[in-house]
C-alpha cells in the first residue's frame, strides 16, 4: 500500500489554494472616488457612442459640468483630441492621477471597443455602463436625443453604477470562444435539419433513429456525398462493395448493416427524377457546409479546453458525467468560481432560484414568484444541462439525491443545477478533484482516498486525451498538473499520462 500522510496533503493543497494565479487588479469606480479624497478631484467623461462621431462632456464627482457636450471622431484623430482635452482639464483641476479620470459609456459595440481599450491603456479608468440602468436615468422615455442620452450616462456614472471594461484575461477569452461555439452549434443544427429534409426525399428513413446505419456517422456522410445517393442506387449497389465502404469508415458489424441497409432501401418509396435531381444538388452544398461547421466546432472545443486547463475550473471535469465542453461554457459565463463570495449570488445570476417577495410584517408569508427579470440566460442553460448530467450520469450519491428529490415532488432540475455550482465552486477554491462525502475532511480514511484517486484517474485522463491535450492539461504549471505532482509525491503513487 502506498504511503499516506493526510496532514502533509492538507498543508500542501492549502498552499495551492492560497496561491492565486488569477488576480483581478482592475480598479472600480468606487475606489477611484476613495483615492481621490474629494469628489471634485474626480473627472467624469461620459461618452454617447456612435459609429463615426461620439458625444462627450466633462463633469466632476459632484455632478457639476466642466465642459458641455462636444463631438469626438471615432478615429485616431478624435482619440488624440479627447486625450488632449482631458489632460488640459485634469491639470487645470489639479487632478494628480490619471486613474481619477473615469471615461465611460454604454456597453461598447464592436466599433467602439478599440477606442475604449486605448483609453484604458493610456492610464484612464475606462468603464462600461448597463444600458438598462442608463435608460432608467433618462429624463423622458418618449423622446431622446444624443445630448439627453449623454446626460443619462453622466447620471449613471455619478451613481457609480459602472464596471471596468473587460480586459484580456483567460475568462474573457474563454467567453468569446464558448459563445462563438454556441452560435456555430445553432447553425449546425439548422444545417442538419435541412440535410434531413433532402435526405428523406432521396432515401426516406435513411437518417431516422431506427435506420440500419447510424445517422451522421462517417459512413452515412460518405454515402450522402455520392452524386447518385438515393434509395434506388443503394438497393442496386453490390452488397460486398457496400460492406467494404462501411467497414472502411468505421461501421461496426458492417456485413449485417450492409444487408439491412439494402433491404431498407428496397422497402422505401423513391423520389421522382426531377425532385431527386434538385434535392441531390441542395444536399451536396449542405454537406459541405456541415463538414465546415463540424471542423470549426472541433477547433473551438480544443481551444476552449486549452484555456480551461489554465484555470482552477479544470478540477470540475473530475466530476463524473461533466465534460470539458460543458465545464468551459459554465466557467466562461460565471467567471472565476474561486472568487465568488456567496453561492446565493451565483445562483441568482444563473437564474436557478425563484423570485421571492415578502412584505406586510412578519405575519405575512413570503411569496415565491416566477423567474427573475434579470439573469444570465446562457449560464442558466449550461447549469441546467450540468444538473441534468448529474441526475443521469453523475456520481452515485448525487444520482440518489436527485431520485430522492424527485420522489418527494421537488424541482430536480434546478436543485441539481444549484448543487453543481456549489460543488464546482468548492473544487475551484480547494484545488482538488471531486471526492465522495465519506472521503472528505480530516477524519476520512487516507487509504480509501488514495484508492479512489487511483480508480478515477483513468476516467479523468481520458476526457483530456480525447482532445489530445492531456500532456498540456497536466503540465506542472497548470492546476491539474500541480495536483497530480503533489498526489504522486505525498502518497508515493503513480498517475501515468
Amino acid at each position: 500500500m502506498p504511503s499516506t500522510n493526510v496532514a502533509a496533503e492538507v498543508t500542501i493543497v492549502g498552499a495551492m489554494k492560497r496561491k492565486s494565479i488569477f488576480k483581478n487588479n482592475s480598479q472600480n469606480i468606487d475606489a477611484a472616488f476613495i483615492e481621490a479624497g474629494l469628489p471634485e478631484k474626480v473627472l467624469l467623461v461620459p461618452l454617447d457612442f456612435a459609429k463615426s462621431t461620439h458625444y462627450a462632456c466633462f463633469c466632476d464627482g459632484l455632478g457639476r459640468y466642466l465642459r458641455q457636450a462636444f463631438t469626438v471622431k471615432n478615429n485616431k484623430e478624435g482619440l488624440d483630441y479627447l486625450v488632449e482635452r482631458i489632460e488640459a482639464t485634469r491639470k487645470s483641476r489639479a487632478i494628480r492621477d490619471k486613474r481619477h479620470v473615469i471615461v465611460g459609456g454604454e456597453d461598447s459595440a464592436s466599433y467602439t471597443r478599440n477606442f475604449m481599450q486605448r483609453l484604458g491603456e493610456l492610464g484612464y479608468l475606462a468603464v462600461r455602463l448597463s444600458s438598462c440602468e442608463v435608460h432608467r436615468q433618462a429624463e423622458s422615455v418618449d423622446s431622446s436625443t444624443d445630448r439627453t442620452a449623454l446626460r443619462a450616462i453622466a447620471k449613471t456614472m455619478l451613481n457609480r453604477d459602472a464596471r471596468p471594461i473587460d480586459g484580456h484575461d483567460v475568462y474573457n477569452e474563454l467567453r468569446a470562444l464558448t459563445r462563438q461555439r454556441r452560435r456555430i452549434v445553432h447553425l449546425n443544427t439548422a444545417v442538419k435539419n435541412r440535410i434531413h429534409t433532402h435526405a428523406d426525399r432521396l432515401f426516406p428513413g435513411f437518417l431516422a433513429k431506427d435506420s440500419a446505419l447510424a445517422p451522421f456517422s462517417r459512413a452515412s456522410l460518405e454515402l450522402m456525398s455520392k452524386p447518385s445517393f438515393g434509395a434506388v442506387s443503394i438497393s442496386r449497389k453490390n452488397e460486398k462493395t457496400l460492406e467494404q465502404l462501411l467497414k472502411r469508415h468505421g461501421t461496426p458489424r458492417s456485413v449485417e448493416v450492409a444487408s439491412a441497409l439494402k433491404q431498407q432501401a428496397r422497402d422505401s418509396i423513391p423520389a421522382d427524377k426531377d425532385s431527386a435531381r434538385l434535392s441531390a444538388y441542395i444536399l451536396a452544398g449542405e454537406l459541405e457546409l456541415f463538414r465546415a461547421l463540424e471542423s470549426n466546432l472541433q477547433t473551438l472545443d480544443k481551444e476552449c479546453a486549452r484555456l480551461l486547463a489554465r484555470t482552477p475550473e479544470a478540477f470540475v471535469t473530475s466530476i463524473k458525467g461533466i465534460g470539458i465542453t460543458l465545464t468551459s461554457s459554465v466557467c466562461a459565463e460565471s467567471g472565476s468560481l474561486a472568487q465568488v463570495t456567496r453561492a446565493d449570488s451565483l445562483n441568482a445570476y444563473a437564474g436557478i432560484v425563484p423570485k421571492v417577495k415578502q412584505t406586510g410584517g412578519p405575519e405575512s408569508e413570503a411569496k415565491i414568484r416566477g423567474r427573475r427579470r434579470s439573469f444570465n440566460r446562457v449560464l442558466k442553460d449550461y447549469t441546467m444541462q450540468a444538473g441534468n448530467h448529474l441526475y443521469l450520469h453523475g456520481p452515485e450519491e448525487l444520482m440518489q439525491d436527485a431520485v430522492r428529490r424527485k420522489l418527494v415532488g421537488k424541482a430536480v432540475d434546478t436543485a441539481m443545477a444549484r448543487r453543481f455550482l456549489r460543488i464546482a465552486r468548492a473544487l475551484c477554491k480547494n484545488h482538488f478533484i471531486y471526492l465522495p462525502t465519506h472521503l472528505r475532511g480530516q477524519n476520512a480514511s487516507s487509504q480509501e482516498r488514495v484508492q479512489y484517486i487511483l480508480d478515477t484517474w483513468p476516467a479523468l485522463l481520458v476526457k483530456w486525451k480525447r482532445l489530445g491535450l492531456h500532456e498540456e492539461a497536466f503540465a506542472s504549471e497548470n492546476p491539474l498538473g500541480q495536483w497530480r505532482l503533489i498526489m504522486q509525491e505525498i502518497h508515493d503513487i503513480d498517475l501515468p499520462l
